[in-house]
């Protein structure tokens, strides 16, 4: 019930909702279109699985019933589902009919489901009364601001009601109504929001991207205006506290603007994550320089951007990133790693060349990244790249080494499978060596010549320098005589 749990503390209401169904689709099968019930499947039997979606399925109606959504329909469907679940443990033998007897739909239960929809739809028809009258009104007025904010009281109308396309259809009518930057960033916010629960990634990295590319520009000419002023009056701009340093857009505070920043790169980061871009989605988890805690629980968590972050760099980086990214050079994402004791040993663990401990430690949260939205369907893929570094790195220090001793490392099930193994590593020229295969089965390393090697990446060095050289003396007599390119 772990990762339950975690949902209840981490997320908003609206992301609680989207993550109890999507439990319950894997654990249960619901969704035929998914893969991770199958890894689930042997890991948990399947009295635990329908354990957990049942729970998963009471937390969801339990915020649709302390209003935690306006959505009429949800309602029903996650009823709908908790039918299907106690049909699904009926016939499958897995408890007692006392089980399915608690869980079985009454009258009563179902009366209060139909009237609450009803007095939500009711509710809902009033409010888009209320707003349709307040755009007219707007635009009657002619003032862009007002139109804007109506078309964007709209959208989070439909947002709150479910209808995703209509959100996102009045998100982007207000864009021509935007006087700001920082109106043209709460657009690519809600453009979003709105896109990644339509599971639209490319929307949501080009949006994304875009906000990244505004907070850019602004960091630039507020770096200008900063100079200038300071070269010209820096009296005045002494007297008012430092001129506008320490503002961002809109008269937003440096930290917010460090926020927003944050939210846009832990939105590209999902949507490379998702198109199976590690290395990226790596770079952008890791690259964020404040903390962004529960400011973006309608999205992801703290915690989720360290598990994610921290997955995707072991499955791609090299020593040399790690440490700059992670291990010791990277002081904010090292504090995200706090939040989550787990995965911190487990790069730990990885950094020191502990691989089977390593190893073992992701194999104990191995079921609760399965019932992760995001992260869920890479889980193999990330685990089997991070299996191959390992492998990778542990016989790199070797000339020989015994494969029996190595898969008792690793706890392999037998010789034959890891040499099946280390033969693809070979093969993809991954692993520089050989496998000696008569009598004890030893991994031989290739032998090279250092010193044609050490030659070579001498004789590259000497020319990059040359290189170099000739670029600075060409730079010098271009300035000498006033000259540009």
């Amino acid at each position: 019930m772990q990762a339950i749990e975690n949902v209840s503390q981490s997320y908003g209401d609206s992301a609680k909702l989207i993550r109890f169904q999507f439990i319950a689709d894997v654990c249960c099968c619901l969704n035929k279109e998914e893969k991770e019930e199958e890894e689930l499947g042997a890991i948990l039997d399947a009295k635990s699985r329908y354990e957990i979606a049942r729970e998963a399925l009471r937390r969801a109606e339990e915020i649709c019933k302390r209003g935690g959504t306006r959505n009429a329909e949800i309602f029903k469907t996650v009823r709908e589902k908790k039918k299907n679940l106690n049909e699904l443990f009926s016939s499958g033998g897995n408890g007692g009919e006392e089980d399915v007897n608690m869980e079985n739909d009454d009258d009563e239960e179902k009366e209060f489901v139909e009237n609450w929809s009803s007095q939500m739809h009711l509710e809902n028809q009033n409010e888009k009364k209320r707003l349709d009258e307040g755009l007219t009104s707007s635009k009657a007025s002619s003032l862009k601001e007002s139109i804007r904010l109506a078309h964007n009281d709209l959208g989070d109308y439909y947002y709150n009601i479910g209808n995703l396309k209509e959100a996102f259809t009045c998100y982007q009518k207000s864009r021509e109504y935007g006087t700001s930057v920082k109106h043209t960033l709460a657009l690519c916010m809600n453009s979003i929001r709105v896109a990644l629960e339509l599971n639209n990634m490319s929307q949501v990295l080009l949006y994304a991207n875009k906000g990244l590319a505004i907070l850019k520009n602004v960091d630039q000419m507020n770096a200008s205006e900063n100079e200038k002023k300071m070269a010209q009056k820096p009296s005045i701009i002494q007297q008012a506290g430092g001129g506008i340093e320490g503002l961002g857009v809109g008269g937003e505070s440096k930290e917010e603007q460090n926020l927003t920043r944050a939210k846009f790169t832990c939105a590209a980061a999902l949507a490379h994550l998702h198109f199976d871009k590690y290395t990226e989605a790596a770079k952008h988890f890791t690259s964020s320089k404040t903390e962004i805690g529960n400011s973006y629980t309608e999205v992801v968590s703290q915690q989720d951007v360290a598990v994610y972050g921290g997955l995707c760099a072991l499955a791609t980086f090299d020593r040399e990133q790690l440490k700059k990214h992670i291990v010791h050079e990277n002081v904010t994402f090292r504090d995200m790693l706090s939040t989550v004791p787990e995965m911190r040993d487990i790069i730990e663990d990885f950094w020191n060349s502990r691989y089977p401990q390593c190893l073992s430690k992701l194999d104990l949260i191995k079921k609760e990244l399965l019932l992760d939205i995001h992260i869920g369907k890479h889980v193999h893929k990330l685990f089997s790249l991070i299996r191959q570094k390992a492998l990778i790195q542990y016989t790199k220090p070797f000339s020989a080494l015994s494969l029996t001793t190595m898969a008792s490392a690793f706890n392999c099930d037998s010789v034959e499978t890891l040499e099946k193994e280390i033969a693809d590593l070979i093969t993809r020229d991954k692993i520089r060596a050989r496998i000696d295969s008569r009598g004890e089965k030893i991994l031989r390393a290739k032998e090279f010549d250092k010193r044609t090697e050490t030659f070579e990446r001498v004789q590259k060095t000497a020319e990059k320098f040359v290189e170099n050289a000739r670029d600075a003396l060409l730079r010098s007599s271009l300035n000498r005589l006033d000259l540009a390119l």
